[in-house]
């Protein structure tokens, strides 16, 4: 029997091992062809940032060298993060039959995927303190630091990206010391991820330039939201089925879920609308 068990155990680390190494891989390459995409346009002088700022010539590459490695490394984050979300609403809920994932493998892809947005925000942050427009360690990781007068909006957007940042730093590692803290109360504090999640997406709506730049990136964006925003609403609707909430509090949390879930579909679907309609005062925080 022990022998069986640890033949497993190291079938089960060695398995992990893979799929660790899989997912850096594919972190790499997610960043790769951004970070060519936009060095390419930039050392002509025609990325979104040169654009909108032709008076800082960000064409000179050995002055902006970091520039186009924090928009990658941003951009792959979120991407990475939007994945991670969905895999960890598909496993918090009930399971779905047409994924093709174990509930053993969707947990582990979720927490490497975890792992892998974290140290893309490390570089992401370290990037940005080395952008040479004005920013520093300071502004890149203290909130309400930022003091252009001509961009106020970047207030807001540099705080809620380094409030997700140590948000994340905080709730990545929760996860190996759960017995320490209790699942519970792992599991009430990691509910708290949603909101690293929809801080890092307000942060890109805010000072993407590619994003401002580029039309239809924003309501591809919000649109985008709604497969999440569904498998949020079926996480609420059908709870794990290892729930022992008694039935009383049961009911008043499914009210008040279905709630919260119908209120957050309305929300996308108005902004998603405001978005496509070019309401620019709108445009400018969202």
């Amino acid at each position: 029997m022990d022998e069986a068990l640890g033949t497993r155990s190291r079938r089960s680390s060695s398995s992990g091992l893979r799929s660790g190494l899989i997912v850096a891989l594919a972190g790499f390459l997610s960043v790769v062809p951004f970070y060519v995409w936009i060095h390419h346009l930039q050392v002509q002088g025609k990325s979104a940032a040169a654009l909108a700022m032709p008076d800082m010539h960000m064409s000179q590459m050995d002055k902006y060298w970091s520039f186009p490695i924090l928009q990658a490394t941003g951009l792959a984050a979120l991407i990475w993060a939007y994945t991670g979300v969905a895999l960890g609403l598909l496993e918090s809920g009930r399971r779905i039959s047409w994924v093709p994932l174990s509930r053993s493998q969707i947990d582990r892809l979720h927490r490497q995927i975890g792992l892998l947005v974290l140290a893309l925000m490390g570089v992401h942050v370290v990037a940005t303190a080395f952008d040479a427009m004005g920013d520093s360690w300071r502004t890149a990781t203290i909130p309400w630091q930022w003091a252009n007068q001509g961009w106020p909006q970047a207030v807001t957007g540099y705080t809620t990206g380094i409030v997700a940042f140590y948000l994340a730093l905080l709730l990545g590692p929760t996860y190996y010391a759960r017995k320490a803290l209790g699942v519970a109360r792992w599991r009430f504090l990691h509910r708290f991820t949603l909101v690293v999640y929809l801080l890092s997406l307000w942060h890109t709506m805010i000072l993407g330039l590619d994003v401002s730049h580029y039309g239809w990136v924003r309501p591809f964006v919000w649109l985008m939201q709604i497969p999440l925003l569904y498998l949020f609403a079926r996480r609420l609707r059908m709870p794990a089925a290892a729930d022992r909430t008694p039935p009383g509090a049961r009911s008043v949390r499914r009210v008040t879920s279905r709630g919260l879930a119908v209120g957050c579909w309305v929300g996308i679907v108005v902004v998603a609308a405001i978005v496509l309609t070019g309401n620019s005062a709108f445009i400018n925080t969202v």
